[in-house]
């Protein structure tokens, strides 16, 4: 399935095609091996406690995955509209701190933020589409 939209398609499908779910999908296997059980921490790295390793690990996935966010949809998925790309990114990041992970490390997250920021960035990529509507059709 192409990634990239355009003006014929129902809402719903531009909706999906708005998140990078690929992204989101290694995010979530990623954060689920580092949050269950053991990480097997070998005896190079025995003197780092657990929690700290997990910390530092889930850290470093999510920032790894939104530098390649950008990348991937540009270059795998052949994305062309750069405000696709942005709210695409953007999208990832909300959907992490929905999950949680990196913001829980910082003290920054909240479920009952997260869920309202997710249903109104729903929203408001909806109004995007909408005002973007003429640049989907191309030249």
């Amino acid at each position: 399935m192409a990634r990239e939209i355009n003006s014929t398609q129902p809402y719903a499908d531009l909706l999906v095609k708005l998140i990078p779910t690929e992204i989101v999908g290694a995010y979530m296997v990623l954060a689920g091996l580092l949050g269950s059980g053991s990480l097997g921490v070998s005896t190079l790295t025995a003197e780092i406690p657990d929690d700290v390793l997990r910390n530092g690990l889930i850290q470093a996935v999510f920032f790894v995955l939104l530098i390649l966010t950008p990348f991937y949809l540009w270059f795998v998925t052949k994305v062309r509209y750069k405000w696709q790309i942005g709210i695409c990114t953007v999208s990832f990041i909300i959907w992490v701190y929905t999950l949680g992970g990196p913001f829980v490390v910082w003290g920054v997250y909240y479920s009952l933020i997260s869920s309202v920021i997710l249903v109104l960035w729903t929203l408001i990529t909806s109004l995007i589409v909408q005002a973007k509507k003429d640049t989907l059709k191309g030249p």
